[in-house]
């Protein structure tokens, strides 16, 4: 055997030797719980599979646009129907698709919707590699894990606990005014959906129908984030993929957003305010599709009541301190 057949060999070996050993220390400290105290990353997102299996009405998978923006909590008091916010930080869509795929083996959601900010976004290849990589190799996140685990975690399958109260919606009455004088101004000009970002979008679709869910495509309310042409790109590209676009920017009469009050930090995100208006908007659109039942009155999510009213008293707490 020559030298070069042997140096190719170390090399396959050293690879196949390095890439199970990462796969292996993935299975292991990646947490089983979704607790924050396991080390759990995104908890609040992850708890949808806490809730009781098939008691999900719709879902919102994205990033920070849809859990500042949806609160299920309020859909659930105007309507009795049942929704989870599955958004993290700057989640990808190859990520959204995990969610999905996650949450479609306990729940049976009819509507999902995906929020557009991450579709509109350019995914560096790099990006996208590292992406790829996270879902099977999580030592690259948990690799400080060690220092908080349990030697019954060892070969623990993986069993959610911690429940969200807020159903994945993320809080807050922060008001910072935003300048909406230049937000959404008319063009017929379209920004460029990159081709990955397009493949999973369509994976997701199908993964939907696979399911029997309907998706629908939304975006949230952001001077920031948002505007004509990426509005002119994405109803194209729903067309294109023959499902539903809801563009709650250009919804000024249903979603009534006041720039002055309604945001956190400057046009960027919503505060509850406006996550509000967002929900109240969107439970209406769910109640108008005639696929589901009002759950209020179920003594089965009496919980739903009692984090609604846990919501409510925090939100009127909050109002009478700034008075």
């Amino acid at each position: 055997m020559n030298t070069k057949v042997k140096n190719l060999i170390t090399v396959i070996v050293f690879l196949v030797v390095f890439v199970g050993t990462l796969w292996s220390l993935s299975v292991l400290f990646t947490p089983k719980d979704n607790d924050t105290d396991v080390g759990m990353i995104d908890w609040r997102s992850k708890a949808v599979l806490a809730e009781p299996n098939d008691t999900l009405d719709a879902v919102i998978v994205g990033d920070s646009q849809c859990y500042c923006s949806f609160s299920p909590l309020c859909i659930w008091e105007e309507q009795g129907i049942t929704s989870y916010c599955c958004g993290s930080v700057a989640q990808p869509l190859n990520h959204s698709e995990e969610y999905l795929r996650d949450i479609f083996e306990k729940h049976s959601p009819k509507i999902v919707f995906l929020e557009t900010d991450q579709i509109a976004k350019p995914l560096l290849v790099w990006q996208y590699v590292r992406r790829q990589l996270l879902p099977t190799f999580s030592i690259l996140t948990y690799h400080n894990r060690w220092k908080t685990m349990d030697i019954e975690e060892v070969g623990a399958p993986r069993n959610y606990t911690h429940l969200c109260d807020l159903k994945g919606y993320s809080y807050s009455t922060e008001i910072m005014p935003a300048d909406a004088s230049s937000y959404m101004t008319a063009t017929d000009k379209s920004s460029l959906i990159f081709f990955r970002n397009r493949k999973y979008v369509k994976r997701i679709r199908d993964l939907c129908r696979e399911n029997g869910a309907k998706l629908v495509i939304v975006s949230m309310p952001s001077i920031v984030n948002w505007n004509m042409k990426k509005h002119n790109a994405v109803t194209a590209f729903a067309e294109e993929l023959g499902v539903e676009y809801l563009d709650l920017n250009v919804m000024t009469e249903e979603v009534p957003i006041d720039w002055t009050t309604d945001t956190r930090d400057r046009g960027d995100h919503l505060n509850n305010d406006g996550a509000v208006k967002v929900s109240s908007y969107l439970g209406k659109y769910l109640a108008q599709s005639g696929l589901f039942t009002d759950h209020r009155s179920d003594s089965a999510y009496a919980q739903w009541n009692e984090f609604a009213n846990k919501l409510k008293k925090t939100v009127e707490k909050d109002k009478a301190a700034k008075k």
